[in-house]
C-alpha cells in the first residue's frame, strides 16, 4: 500500500486509492470510499498525547444509506482503520485506536 495522498483543503485527506478521510471538528471523521460514506467516532486529543486523534473501532460498523445494508466485517474494519491511519500520518500525526 503506497498510495499518493493530497490535502485539497484543511482537514480533508484524499488518496489516489479511492478513499478520503475528513476530520470533522473535534469529534468525528467522515470516511469515504468510492460512493460509500461512513461516520467514524473520533476525538482530537491533547497536544501532550502521543497521538493526535483517538478513533473508536466499534464505530466502524455501517455505511450511510443507501449502502447501510452492506456488511462491515472485522477484516473490512481493519482495512478502514489502516486507511484512516495512513491518511492521518500523511498529515504528520497518528491515531490511537480505542476498543
Amino acid at each position: 500500500m503506497a498510495g499518493t495522498f493530497q490535502s485539497p483543503r484543511a482537514n480533508l485527506i484524499e488518496c489516489d486509492e479511492g478513499f478520503s478521510v475528513e476530520v470533522l471538528g473535534r469529534t468525528g471523521i467522515l470516511y469515504k470510499e468510492g460512493d460509500r460514506t461512513m461516520d467514524v467516532v473520533a476525538e482530537l486529543l491533547s497536544p501532550k498525547s502521543a497521538h493526535g486523534i483517538a478513533v473508536w473501532k466499534s464505530s466502524i460498523n455501517k455505511w450511510r444509506p443507501p449502502h447501510d445494508s452492506e456488511n462491515v466485517d472485522a477484516a473490512r474494519r481493519e482495512t478502514i482503520l489502516e486507511n484512516i491511519r495512513r491518511a492521518i500520518r500523511f498529515m504528520g500525526d497518528d491515531i490511537d485506536i480505542i476498543g
